[in-house]
C-alpha cells in the first residue's frame, strides 16, 4: 500500500488549518474521508500541491462536513512538483481520484513527470 507521508488526517475546516499549517510555505496535500472513524481510515480522494502558500491553498479547496486532509510541507516547487506526481500515480490516477489532469508543474518550469519519464 502506497504511502502519501503526510501529516493528519485533519478536519479541512480554516481553524484547523490556521492550526496545523503554519506559516508560508510549499508543500503537499490530500483530501479524503474517513472511511472507519474507529481505525481513522483516510481515504483519499484528490492530490494537490501550494507551490506557495500552502496554508491558503487548503482553504481554497472544495469541502462539505465530510471532508479531511493530509498535509507536509516541501523545500521547494520542485519538490512539491515531484511529489505531487508521485501520490498522483500512486493513488489510482483519474481513476479512483477525482483529479481531473495529471499534475502540471508551475508556470515557466519545463519540468517533467518523474514518475511516466
Amino acid at each position: 500500500m502506497p504511502s502519501l507521508g503526510m501529516q493528519g488526517p485533519y478536519r479541512l475546516i480554516p481553524s484547523e488549518i490556521d492550526r496545523v499549517v503554519t506559516g508560508t510555505h510549499a508543500g503537499n496535500f490530500a483530501i479524503g474521508y474517513i472511511k472507519d472513524a474507529a481505525k481513522r481510515t483516510f481515504v483519499v480522494r484528490y492530490i494537490g500541491r501550494a507551490d506557495a502558500d500552502l496554508n491558503r491553498t487548503l482553504k481554497e479547496q472544495e469541502a462539505d462536513e465530510s471532508s479531511w486532509f493530509k498535509w507536509s510541507y516541501a523545500p521547494s516547487e520542485k519538490a512539491a512538483f515531484d511529489r505531487e506526481c508521485k501520490n498522483f500515480h500512486d493513488f489510482g490516477e483519474y481513476g479512483q481520484l477525482e483529479n481531473d489532469y495529471h499534475p502540471e508543474p508551475p508556470e515557466g518550469t519545463n519540468w517533467k513527470c518523474p514518475v511516466c519519464e
